[in-house]
């Protein structure tokens, strides 16, 4: 996968306070289209509250946040759900899938909003489904699935609309290592397609296996050697998604 120097996402200055606990201060953060990076730290280190900021599903008390060009203090509620919709994948580390729906509905579920008729939508689902190895297992329940067959369907679900940007919180963090090593491959195989991830974890081997590793303690950035790197790494052709 080639970086390119579009920035996905950009973070000046963020800070973000719950009354007066400080979550977050003073981030500055760009990842660029094409990048897989990891954003590591232990419990209270801010890596849920800069998700939710990257993922404009909170709004920091200070700073700028961009997500592919857009200022996100600009829109209002209906438009950063539109780029939600439009831009973002979210994978959990609780799954989130709805007892007694069949996986391809589940994944027919990400494209809700898109305006797509239904019959469309299942068959995007089940491509994608097929793409993460989960061809026999369309009409499959969530009790009928493993763990790790739970967190690829979650995965494709959050891909079935073609985001450029899929942001994956401890995605790992509810699975046995070999099917934690499955969903990792996948994120990698998402990733040499042109889909720009961020993980955001407290495990520092995965958090080390990955290009670029952002962490995070007590709310501040103390160690991201990657935006030199990205920086010098950057090519005017690539795959832009």
């Amino acid at each position: 996968m080639t970086v390119t120097a579009h920035p996905v996402i950009e973070l000046a200055g963020v800070s973000k306070s719950y009354q007066d606990v400080a979550a977050l201060t003073a981030a500055d953060l760009v990842v660029h289209r094409g990048e897989m990076l990891a954003v590591v730290g232990p419990s209270g280190s801010g890596k849920s509250t800069m998700l939710n900021i990257m993922g404009t599903l909170d709004l920091p008390s200070s700073g700028t946040v961009s997500i592919v060009g857009h200022a996100v203090e600009d829109l209002n509620d209906r438009e950063l759900s539109a780029l939600r919709a439009g831009t973002i994948g979210f994978v959990f580390q609780q799954f989130h899938l709805a007892s007694g729906v069949p996986a391809l509905d589940s994944v027919a579920d990400g494209l809700l909003y898109s305006g797509r008729p239904r019959r469309e939508r299942r068959r995007a689902a089940e491509e994608v489904l097929r793409r993460v190895g989960l061809g026999h297992r369309l009409f499959h329940e969530p009790q009928q699935l493993s763990g790790g067959e739970k967190q690829r369907v979650a995965i494709a679900r959050a891909v079935v609309g073609n985001p450029p940007l899929l942001l994956a919180d401890e995605p790992t963090g509810a699975l046995d290592s070999r099917s934690g090593t499955v969903v990792m491959e996948l994120l990698h195989e998402l990733h040499e397609a042109g889909t720009t991830v961020v993980v955001i974890t407290h495990d520092r081997d995965i958090a080390a296996s990955l290009p670029r590793e952002v962490r995070l303690r007590d709310g501040r950035i103390e160690h991201d050697p990657g935006t030199a790197a990205a920086a010098g790494a950057l090519q005017p052709t690539g795959v832009e998604r």
